[in-house]
């Protein structure tokens, strides 16, 4: 009798704290049959049931006699399976699988489910599980167990395959369908070609800032109206950032429908580079048509009111904000500035000029410059709209300015950064409204023909530095220049002599 309790008693043990290697003698038909009787010792594994009739499985580093517990983590010395994470991945055959193989988490099932039809992948195991494999498959049973995910395997699995030509096909198909996307082509030149250009007013060949030019260009810039000179300005920046006249072929190598977006975008880089090319020049064509006025101070004077109301009329009555923009860096340049004599003669010859330019001009632009020209601009209104803001941004070290632009000498200078490249995402996203803005504005617009070829780039680069001074690198073009305008307007009204000794 006390023999049959104290046997009752270790079956009601946890097994905690059995040696290791002990295994429970099994018990008797007659005690499975019946309810175990409640057991005064309290259990003190970690378990919720233990039954001495399994064995446990145990490392074999553990030493013979020594207590298992079951909060040290010592009831199964390798981490169990990962649960499985497909409907067709089956548990092992044996426990001993998963123990005693290598590449237990790098093997993957090739049962597949129904339906599937990716062919049956060799594991990344041993020999043996190969033929556990072969095996499996053709008894039409589960092979060595795998996890859910193998990771190793979804690189071979590309590297096994053989490499199919979908992209290749592909592209054929796009090719020959006109309707689909065609890869954009990367422009590495310029679409300025002054020597290549075919003037009917310039030479083949031409030295810089030839008097006859410059007298011919001065000629037809003041007998015209400014209006009819803002509409031929107009006509070529249209031109020139590919908002009208684009071809579908041209839109095609650009992989979209204007060049308002296509500035926003990498590969956009020399295009860029060209709307930068002609606003310089025409900033600095500008100052040399007032410098250049070696007359008196009233047709210095007249020449500057003239160049405001062409500055007028682009803001007004062509929303052109990029050549508006230009006529202003040419206005503010210190070389125009210091010129005080002929300010003053213009306040008082040009009274409602000098007015425009200091109470309406000068704020506008300011207000360009620092992105907020949503507060005083329609969208209707504008044709093309500020884009040097940008480009500047996108390609500072690429082409380089006679220095900082006024927006940046801002003490708010980071947020009118991304003022400017928030209105850039606008712009692009609104190319189709400035395109019908243009066409609207230009509508019914007979050009000139020397009118047209004094406005264009090409024409401008070859009167400014010559045939062979306009090959030259940009930078260089415009450094010197700079030095030029400052002797001319040196010339024009010499400095103090205290100024001229320092």
């Amino acid at each position: 009798m006390q023999d049959r309790r104290a046997l009752s008693l270790k079956a009601h043990q946890s097994e905690s704290y059995l040696p290791i290697g002990c295994k429970m003698p099994p018990q008797s038909s007659g005690m499975d049959a019946g309810p175990c009787p409640n057991s005064p010792v309290f259990r003190t594994g970690s378990e919720p049931t233990l039954s001495p009739a399994v064995v446990r499985r145990v490392s074999s580093d553990a030493r013979a006699g020594e207590a298992l517990r079951g909060s040290d983590s010592q009831l199964c010395p390798k981490p169990p399976p990962k649960p499985y994470k497909a409907p067709f991945l089956k548990a092992p055959p044996s426990p001993a699988t998963w123990l005693n193989s290598e590449a237990n988490y790098c093997e993957l099932n090739p049962a597949c489910a129904p339906g599937c039809d990716r062919g049956a992948r060799l594991p990344l195991g041993t020999q043996d599980s190969y033929v556990e494999l072969l095996t499996a498959k053709q008894n039409g049973t589960a092979g060595p167990r795998n996890s859910g995910t193998n990771y190793l395997i979804l690189d071979d699995d590309d590297r096994a395959r053989p490499q199919e030509p979908q992209a290749a096909a592909q592209t054929d198909r796009e090719q020959d369908s006109g309707g689909e996307f065609v890869r954009p082509l990367l422009e590495t030149t310029s679409s300025f070609r002054p020597n290549d250009f075919e003037s009917k007013l310039l030479p083949p060949e031409n030295k810089p800032l030839e008097t006859a030019m410059l007298k011919r260009a001065k000629e037809l810039f003041t007998s015209n109206d400014p209006k009819v000179i803002a509409q031929h300005i107009l006509s070529m920046d249209c031109k020139v950032a590919r908002i009208l006249e684009v071809s579908e072929e041209m839109r095609k190598n650009m992989g979209v429908s204007s060049g308002l977006e296509l500035i926003t975008l990498p590969y956009g880089h020399q295009l860029r580079l060209d709307i930068m090319e002609r606003h310089s020049t025409m900033a600095i064509g500008i100052a040399v048509d007032i410098l250049g006025c070696t007359g008196t101070l009233e047709d210095r004077a007249a020449t500057l009111n003239r160049i405001i109301q062409v500055a007028v009329e682009l803001k007004d009555s062509m929303g052109d904000l990029y050549s508006f923009s230009a006529v202003m860096k040419a206005l503010e340049m210190p070389q125009i500035t210091r010129l005080e004599k002929t300010w003053t003669a213009l306040r008082r010859q040009h009274t409602q000029s000098a007015i425009l330019y200091e109470k309406q001009l000068k704020p506008f632009s300011r207000v360009l410059h620092e992105g907020r020209e949503s507060t005083c601009v329609l969208p209707n209104s504008v044709s093309v709209p500020l884009l040097m803001p940008l480009v500047t941004l996108m390609e500072r070290q690429a082409v380089t300015f006679e220095g900082t632009d006024m927006w940046e000498k801002n003490d708010e200078s980071c947020e009118i950064m991304m003022n400017h490249l928030t209105t850039a995402r606008l712009m692009a996203e609104a190319a189709g409204s400035y395109r019908l803005n243009a066409e609207r504005i230009l509508e019914g617009f007979q050009p000139d023909e020397e009118m047209s070829e004094i406005f264009k780039t090409e024409f401008q680069m070859r009167l400014l530095w010559g045939s062979k001074g306009a090959q030259v690198n940009p930078t260089e073009r415009y450094e010197k220049f700079n030095q030029i305008l400052t002797v001319l307007s040196r010339k024009l009204e010499p400095p103090p002599v205290k100024q001229a000794e320092l």
